[in-house]
């Protein structure tokens, strides 16, 4: 298409700009440039409802709108809801040039970006270079429009072959395709021919996908790992890469790839969700508060906005109810009960949500020192599970944090202990059962401190050193630890440095404990570990001066 050519005559033009100024003057330089069909919005709201009645050719959405969703935000719930057709030319304005902005709003593909300030030349050029680019794809984008899969197949192949420096662009959109249709084989087809040619990072992610359904698991870290090392914007690599090692089993490593990528791109909104839910799997509540408090935020009035971020949120503030300044408390209290509130008027619950959302308000009545109000909340939800095997097993400890509140002690445990037997070998519930306890027990000093011995012998006989140590060195900080306890401890950190997981802290808190142990009258019956110990710490920290062996 020549450039003169364009028919801005017979474009519609929507324009997302919150400074009345700046929307006066787009609208002046498209009106030069010959459109005649425009609309403006200035806020997030107003656009998507734009959008969800109307179809533009062309979308200028500026990056920081003021209050209400930004720019990122709008084009993240455009791309999962499907509000523009795909031969609609979406285009980011902004003056920003942050990391955030840039790693944020690149994962969700707008059709090119125009930097503040905005002159009729630069609007010209940048806009017509655009609207070229996009119509290379148009036949494509017309069969994906209707739903015609086969026919933007089809349409990629005849670009590769009529327009061989878009061949690689075309094998890119085909992958996307084939993945969305399940057809895995012809996609990973398109990938290793892409891959055979160059290493491209949209083809190493496709591939990555490919065997993660596929069940290939270890051959989908692998690829995935690689692009998440490479700094190369894919912030999506973060998101597979989590979901893999999900599959696995391995959850807080799953949970700490996720961090890493909402540091990346915080304003994600169904990433802080699932980062909120694979904190709650792991029974990390300061995490899942914080992200429960970001998605809360990004998804008011969106299509993301669900039942659970806010049942979640409710629970993660149960640790500042119970254990929070006067003050820190009574804003957990309210903000505790409002989400629960919502949670039950704004959304239609399935079971599962029912019971969490009825004891976390149990919870939140018992620790904010109603406990008739909390205890009949309770006995309302046991009304509803008649049979526990109708719930997850996480759903289950969750009646078991109810339960230790709510019920006799002893009856609780005994639940607790059967609700063991049923988790088995599993190592994530296993840690949060133990974590309820360790919670549960917090006021009792010496029976916390034995619950922690317990669980890390137990983590030290097969060999997980490093949840060992974290169980142990909590052990340790307690007024009523032991040299026992300090004992297993170390030997746990000796064996976290030669599985060669090394750092500061760890160093810093291993030499603290070896010179309590200084002392040690050398006819200790224990006093042998401790010098094997030593001997030990001494071998894998040779180079630093502070080492405490001796």
């Amino acid at each position: 298409m020549a450039l003169d050519l364009i028919p801005y005559h017979k474009k519609n033009v929507l324009i997302i700009e919150d400074l009345a100024e700046m929307r006066s003057s787009m609208k002046s330089m498209l009106a030069n440039m010959g459109v005649q069909q425009m609309e403006t919005v200035n806020n997030g709201e107003e656009a998507l409802a734009k959008l969800a009645l109307n179809q533009y050719d062309i979308v200028f959405s500026d990056y920081e709108l003021g209050r209400g969703k930004d720019g990122q935000q709008i084009l993240e719930e455009v791309r999962y809801s499907g509000l523009i057709p795909a031969a609609t030319v979406y285009i980011m304005v902004t003056a920003a040039q942050t990391v955030e902005m840039v790693m944020g709003a690149l994962e969700f593909e707008p059709d090119g970006y125009i930097t503040k300030p905005v002159t009729l030349e630069i609007l010209r050029t940048r806009l017509n270079r655009i609207i070229r680019t996009k119509d290379v794809y148009r036949e494509i984008n017309r069969a994906i429009d209707k739903n015609d899969i086969n026919g933007a197949l089809e349409a990629c192949n005849r670009l590769a072959v009529e327009k061989p420096k878009f061949a690689l662009p075309a094998y890119r959109i085909k992958g996307k395709l084939l993945l969305g249709e399940k057809r895995y084989e012809e996609a990973r087809d398109i990938y290793d021919t892409v891959l055979g040619i160059k290493r491209v990072a949209w083809a190493v992610l496709g591939m990555g996908k490919v065997e993660y359904f596929s069940g290939n698991y270890e051959a989908a870290q692998e690829l995935l790992e690689s692009l998440a090392k490479t700094k190369s914007k894919y912030v999506e690599a973060f998101d597979w890469l989590s979901k893999v090692l999900e599959a696995q089993g391995k959850f807080k490593a799953a949970q700490q790839v996720l961090q890493q990528a909402v540091e990346e791109s915080p304003k994600a909104v169904v990433r802080q969700q699932e980062l909120a839910r694979l904190a709650e799997l792991n029974g990390d509540m300061e995490t899942m508060y914080k992200a429960c408090r970001k998605a809360t935020g990004l998804s008011k009035n969106s299509v993301f906005r669900n039942a659970d971020n806010y049942i979640r949120y409710a629970k993660a503030l149960q640790a500042k109810i119970k254990h929070g300044s006067m003050r820190d408390q009574k804003l957990a209290i309210s903000e505790a009960f409002s989400h629960i509130e919502t949670a039950k008027t704004d959304f239609h619950l399935n079971l599962s949500q029912m019971v969490k959302c009825g004891l976390v308000e149990a919870q939140t009545l018992h620790n904010s020192g109603k406990n008739l109000e909390g205890k009949m909340a309770y006995r309302a939800v046991c009304s509803m599970v008649k049979d526990d095997s109708t719930l997850s097993l996480d759903d289950q400890l969750d009646m078991l944090v109810a339960k230790l509140q709510f019920e006799d002690e002893a009856d609780s445990r005994a639940y607790g202990t059967d609700l063991l037997k049923k988790i088995g070998s599993n190592r994530r519930l296993q840690s949060k059962y133990y974590s309820i306890l360790d919670f549960h027990l917090s006021k009792l000093p010496e029976a916390r401190m034995e619950l922690l011995k317990q669980r890390g012998n137990e983590l030290l006989g097969i060999k997980d050193y490093e949840e060992a140590w974290e169980v142990l060195y909590k052990a340790t900080r307690l007024p009523c630890t032991d040299v026992d306890c300090q004992l297993d401890a170390l030997k746990a950190v000796v064996n976290l440095y030669k599985q060669g997981k090394r750092n500061s802290e760890l160093l810093n808190q291993a030499n603290e404990l070896f010179n309590i142990l200084q002392n040690m009258d050398s006819g200790d019956p224990r006093y042998p570990t401790l010098e094997k110990l030593r001997l030990q710490w001494a071998e894998q920290t040779p180079d630093d001066s502070q080492s405490a062996t001796g």
